[in-house]
């Protein structure tokens, strides 16, 4: 828990240093609830911001026809800065529509029809429903769609930058 706590709060101290615009003086979080609510605030700041910055910019895209593993296409959209992923949005033949969020070439913001996931460091730390309210699973759950989203948008921007 500790060890959590700690990882939490470099992920809120560096990117609330990321941000643009000077905010108000605010009293530090006091508990993990607190500590979690501001994490998950500052998240969705931050991608609010990344939204606002890519408007206009062209990604790049890609059309992925049907193949046996995928009985619908995908359509692909990756942006970049520095050649390193920020945003990746893949929207299936189905209609489900994936958004990954990358900083420093790792991910750590993932939306979903089914949820919201939140990474620090290399682990999926928050499951969140549509409402940004956190869900519990279990720790196997819990792991198994983190390998999923790793692997998902490992493939996906393969087949964009290769």
């Amino acid at each position: 828990m500790t060890r959590t706590i700690f990882i939490a709060t470099l992920l809120l101290l560096a990117a609330s240093s990321c941000t643009q615009e000077p905010k108000k003086a605010e009293r530090k979080p006091q508990t993990a609830e607190e500590l979690t609510r501001a994490i998950i605030q500052e998240v969705r700041d931050v991608i609010q911001s990344t939204d606002e910055q890519l408007t206009g910019r062209q990604p790049v895209s890609r059309e992925l026809p049907a193949s046996e593993e995928q009985d619908a296409g995908a359509s692909l959209q990756l942006w970049m800065e520095n050649d390193n992923p920020v945003r990746l949005i893949a929207i299936t033949g189905k209609g489900q529509q994936s958004n990954f969020y990358f900083a420093n070439k790792a991910l750590f913001f993932v939306s979903q029809n089914d949820g919201q996931f939140i990474f620090i460091g290399p682990e999926l730390k928050y499951w969140l429903d549509e409402r940004w309210a956190i869900q519990q699973v279990t720790e196997t759950v819990r792991k198994a769609k983190e390998a999923e989203l790793k692997e998902t948008a490992d493939r996906w921007l393969g087949m964009l930058k290769g």
